[in-house]
């Protein structure tokens, strides 16, 4: 048998699914399947194997990240799913949107698509009132929309405030501009690990346009949402009104998860100040990078990271644990604030006059 079919079947459990209980033998299964040796896939296995029920067990660290490794040069289409809900009181839509990187064509006849989206999610909740939702397909050269849609916004925040759209008679919300737009109603969802997986019945699809589609690959395993900021940031196309405190926070944590403070250090240095050198034009000869407070927020991020357990967290759950990091004044609680911006302080690190950092 070859290697691979042996790594993965340790895992796997085999029973006897008809009414007769009796077990076999692994290498009575495989013998009826006529495998061949060299280029047998699991799949396979189970797609012969009609009357086997399989079991996976609970994957090991190292297979996760193997997982993680191959999904990396996986290619999805990158879509905004959007829904609408009259409402009667305010007489107007309230409207909702959400990146995914998920999307797929489950079925062509009858046509059923599929995308999921992280729970808790205000978006979720809205598609179950409301049981139908649009697949907006991007272009390539509309990855700004992608960041945008993958924000949190606050509930009584308009995302579509300055975003050409459209909302037909029917709720139905379409983008402009996009490769394809897809109505569907809702054919149901599941609850996935820490996902919902929602399938769509398919009501009308339109294709608009010969431009490429944004894809989402080779990529480091961050949500859409943090790739794409990050992706937009290290290419310097971010949107300057996009880069406030928040963004600075979000751009830390990431790289700090990602490679260790230690190395994460020159990342944001250099990300930081090859941004501003991009965005001259709009930052403030009193502003611009400054050493101290760029060093003082590593230290505090990494250490709120080190008190729990971030890996499996979003940079919004981060952030509801730790909202401290929001306040701009935070480094005034260690620094007297002739400390903290003398020129000094600005071209090179200074350890805090009123209180040590965290350890």
């Amino acid at each position: 048998m070859a290697a691979p079919i042996r790594k993965y079947i340790t895992c796997w459990q085999f029973q006897h699914c008809q009414k007769s209980s009796h077990s076999f033998s692994l290498f009575t299964a495989f013998r009826r399947l006529h495998l061949s040796t060299r280029r047998c896939t699991l799949s396979a296995c189970v797609k012969n194997l009609d009357y086997v029920y399989v079991k996976q067990s609970k994957p090991n660290e190292e297979t996760v990240k193997e997982f993680q490794a191959a999904m990396r040069s996986v290619p999805s289409p990158v879509v905004v799913v959007t829904a609408a809900e009259y409402d009667q009181n305010a007489k107007s839509w309230y409207k909702r949107g959400a990146t995914c990187g998920s999307f797929s064509s489950m079925s062509m006849a009858p046509p059923i698509v599929s995308f999921n989206i992280r729970h808790p999610s205000r978006f979720h909740n809205l598609v179950k009132k409301t049981q139908k939702f649009t697949i907006n397909v991007l272009t390539e050269d509309q990855a700004h929309l992608s960041l945008h849609f993958a924000k949190r916004c606050e509930e009584s925040e308009d995302q579509f405030a300055d975003v050409p759209h459209m909302v037909d008679a029917e709720g139905n919300v379409l983008l402009d501009d996009m490769v394809a737009i897809i109505l569907c109603t809702a054919h149901g969802f599941h609850t996935v690990g820490d996902h919902y997986l929602w399938l769509g019945n398919v009501a009308h699809a339109w294709h608009y346009k010969d431009a490429e589609p944004l894809l989402y690959w080779r990529r480091k395993y961050r949500s859409l949402g943090d790739e794409t900021f990050i992706k937009a940031f290290e290419e310097r196309t971010l949107p300057y009104e996009w880069w406030n405190h928040e963004a600075h926070l979000r751009m830390a944590w990431n790289y700090i998860l990602e490679y260790g403070k230690e190395d994460a250090i020159p990342l944001v240095k250099t990300g930081i100040k090859n941004y501003n050198e991009k965005n001259k034009d709009k930052v403030r000869h009193t502003h611009g990078y400054h050493e101290t407070i760029t060093m003082f927020y590593l230290e505090i991020i990494n250490h709120s990271i080190r008190q729990q357990e971030c890996s499996k967290q979003t940079f919004e759950e981060f952030i509801d644990a730790n909202k401290d990091l929001l306040d701009r004044q935070l480094p005034l609680k260690y620094y007297a604030e002739n400390t903290l911006f003398s020129p000094e302080a600005k071209i090179k690190f200074v350890a805090p006059d009123k209180k040590p950092l965290p350890s």
